[in-house]
């Protein structure tokens, strides 16, 4: 099953997806430069590697058994470290309100996000889509970036796929959890892979034939991260996965 086919099968669903951009780095690259001349003293305040922080958010993660994927993240993203020292009032108000400007930039950047409001205080309001095509072991696709991930989509040496969230805003909770930071929402993988393990709150099956739904109600920061693995369809004539396409919106390990 090819991209093209994918989308079609999903076209259900009511998640946004539109075309990826064919070079995802650039925008990544034009941050860093910024970070590095700007914010070096700031980034990470509280120690974190992860600063992006979901608070209230749907996201979906659809993919295939030949390696199609789709992504789609509705909902609020906290830039940690800045919501902190304003929390804290360790800002002043002019710097504060041109690091939301900068953040604001560092989002629209990237194309995958179709819309971006700034909503004070590091908060930003978003709609991220996201579609691409794995053609081989250890590449991933991250959200939001390789660096600061919340969840991460990979394939393995052995032909399998994984999904693995960021465990940091449990890690962190206590620190988050100070300043009034939360997190609530719904993660949602649907796929047509074999799922060999998972930690998923709900199974069901999906409105599209052949499809199965796994759900994670996420309630406090102090859930566990979600977390699955499955095996993508092999070639009997080769032996390895039978990847749908050439590779697309992903990273290589």
């Amino acid at each position: 099953m090819n991209v093209t086919v994918f989308d079609a099968a999903l076209a259900k669903t009511k998640a946004p997806r539109e075309r990826l951009a064919r070079k995802p780095t650039a925008w990544i690259l034009a941050f860093a430069r910024m970070v590095r001349k700007a914010f070096a003293p700031l980034v990470c305040l509280f120690g974190l590697s992860t600063c992006w922080l979901p608070e209230i958010f749907e996201a979906e993660i659809r993919f295939t058994s030949t390696g199609a994927f789709g992504i789609t993240y509705i909902g609020t993203l906290t830039y940690a470290p800045l919501y902190g020292q304003i929390a804290r009032d360790e800002i002043s108000k002019e710097d504060a309100d041109r690091q939301n400007r900068q953040f604001l930039d560092f989002l629209t950047l990237d194309t995958a996000f179709k819309k971006v409001n700034a909503l004070g205080r590091g908060r930003y309001q978003v709609e991220y889509s996201r579609e691409g095509q794995f053609a081989g072991k250890m590449q991933s696709v991250n959200f939001v970036t390789r660096q600061n991930a919340i969840f991460r989509l990979k394939t393995f040496e052995d032909g399998r796929i994984g999904l693995s969230g960021s465990g940091q805003a449990r890690f962190y909770a206590e620190r988050f959890e100070q300043v009034g930071l939360k997190m609530e929402g719904l993660v949602r993988v649907v796929t047509d892979a074999e799922v060999i393990e998972h930690n998923a709150t709900f199974i069901r099956a999906a409105p599209v034939p052949g499809f199965t739904q796994y759900d994670w109600r996420i309630r406090s920061l102090r859930d566990d991260p979600p977390r699955l693995i499955a095996r993508l369809k092999v070639d009997p004539r080769t032996g390895v996965p039978a990847y749908g396409g050439l590779a697309q919106g992903i990273e290589r390990d």
